[in-house]
């Protein structure tokens, strides 16, 4: 049995490790801000100074920066709502991922019989060949469903396969609250998305050139071809790509337009000024409200915010002073930094200083952690910590010998003699180098509280091992006694 004197050691040595590990825990590299246990910034004041936003026709809306994903804007973003044929950007997306430019598409009997009496159209027939060039123009700028439906059975082999593969795409692009039942948007109970889903589908969309180039069309023609006898002209339904239209918008991308009765108006948009992209979605509203609403959305991000490179902010990691980990075993040489290329979205009246961050550890891609900005409880933008491994340049001593060698016979005698000087220079300068590498080495920080803690165990376990004894020789000595 454990005396009350052990008992008392026991305590105080967990009373010891724990004000260890109270100074060893929170270790922070005072070139990254990285600590063991706490990465997060400082805790700020969590009052916002968030610019004010403007009222809204539409039922759902949604304005969010294209390169980091910020939410400037949200009005019931998260509510199901019908899309219309604002879900042609999905299958144009799937179309571009999924198909080369010039490849043909046969129009099948499904294809054309699946359209009412009002549905756009591009006056497609029963065995027509169109390329997927041509196929994804008159589905952007016509909205013809008959080619949306035609460009899922090339791709999927039919209309319920190609769902399947919106809804696999839609939640590799983040598009929550998302779900489609067919490639056009006609309307089915079961066929609805977000305002939210569908801003993170156009972003991705974006990232093609090829979408973009369409988006951007005001008018394309079709040629004739094996069932149409006369060229075929697309127009551009969005108002604001149209020069003359009375809503143009300067900086304009393009973007969808879609209306069923169940729907109302619906329209996706995006467009470019200053180096920032901004993508906005109005679901159920009216006519042409639902362009006011769209320009009152870009305006208020234009006006309001701008885009800060992190790595040129946050003086915890500094590309230039990036944390460099040397090994005394090998020459490669490994370090971390900030990406250079991440970016918050902020008010411009907010300074970089007022955001908040917090850190996530996890591999992808070449970033082993991330970090996410926030002013106030609103996400601005996060920023990958990379880990990079070099191996250091080490010279060819044989090529630099032939070198100095087949050089010798051309010098002169005050040449060598200053070259002399110079190699035993150079050697006195790399054995200083080499000493003080090699002083320099210290042990990682890291590895301070695990020693102790291994210490700390070991005295444990041997303590414990020498009471047992002794207590084994009491009871033995008792046994003894009573014989």
């Amino acid at each position: 049995m454990i005396t009350y004197r052990f008992k008392k050691f026991l305590s105080a040595l967990l009373i010891m490790m724990l004000v260890l590990g109270n100074i060893f825990i929170p270790i922070t590299d005072s070139n990254t801000g990285l600590g063991i246990a706490d990465v997060s910034a400082a805790p700020k004041k969590t009052s916002t100074n968030w610019p004010k936003a403007p009222t809204l026709y539409g039922e759902s809306a949604i304005l969010i920066d294209a390169s980091t994903g910020t939410i400037l804007y949200d009005k019931k973003c998260n509510k199901k709502m019908y899309p219309a044929s604002i879900t042609k950007i999905m299958t144009a997306l799937l179309t571009i991922e999924n198909c080369k430019l010039d490849e043909t598409v046969v129009f099948s009997k499904n294809a054309i019989n699946g359209l009412e009496y009002g549905d756009a159209n591009a006056g497609c027939q029963i065995g027509e060949k169109l390329s997927v060039k041509d196929c994804l123009y008159a589905l952007m700028l016509t909205s013809a469903n008959e080619v949306a439906t035609a460009l899922g059975e090339h791709i999927a082999g039919s209309t319920k396969e190609f769902a399947e593969m919106m809804n696999e795409r839609a939640e590799k692009a983040g598009a929550t609250g998302v779900h489609f039942a067919n490639a056009n948007g006609l309307h089915d109970p079961n066929h609805y998305v977000t305002a939210y889903g569908m801003a993170m589908i156009m972003r991705d969309a974006l990232k093609y050139q090829t979408f973009r180039d369409i988006i951007n069309t005001s008018e394309y023609t079709i040629k004739k071809n094996n069932k149409r006898k006369e060229n075929f002209n697309s127009y551009q339904r969005h108002k604001m790509v149209r020069r003359y239209s009375g809503f143009y918008y300067d900086g304009i991308i393009g973007g969808k337009t879609g209306f069923t009765n169940q729907s109302g108006t619906t329209l996706v948009t995006s467009a470019e000024r200053n180096g920032m992209t901004l993508i906005t979605v109005v679901l159920n509203s009216n006519g042409n409200n639902v362009y006011y609403d769209t320009k009152a959305l870009l305006d208020y991000g234009f006006d309001n915010f701008h885009k800060v490179n992190v790595a040129q902010n946050d003086s915890r990691f500094k590309n230039t002073e990036s944390v460099t980990l040397k090994s005394p075993f090998c020459n490669d040489n490994s370090s971390i930094s900030i990406d250079d290329s991440a970016c918050v979205v902020i008010p411009k009246k907010v300074k970089f200083a007022d955001l908040t961050s917090e850190i996530s550890f996890g591999i992808s891609n070449d970033k082993f952690a991330t970090i996410t900005y926030k002013y106030g409880s609103k996400s601005v933008g996060t920023a990958g910590i990379k880990y990079t491994n070099t191996v250091a340049d080490t010279p060819n001593e044989s090529s630099t010998t032939s070198v100095a060698e087949s050089g010798t016979t051309n010098l002169s005698s005050e040449s060598v003699q200053s070259t002399t000087a110079l190699d035993t220079e150079n050697k006195t300068a790399a054995a200083n180098s080499d000493n003080s590498k090699k002083s320099n080495f210290k042990v990682p920080k890291i590895l301070l509280p695990i020693i102790i803690g291994i210490v700390i165990v070991v005295i444990l376990i041997l303590i414990i091992v020498m009471q047992h004894r002794r207590l084994n020789k009491i009871r033995a000595n008792k046994r003894n006694r009573n014989r």
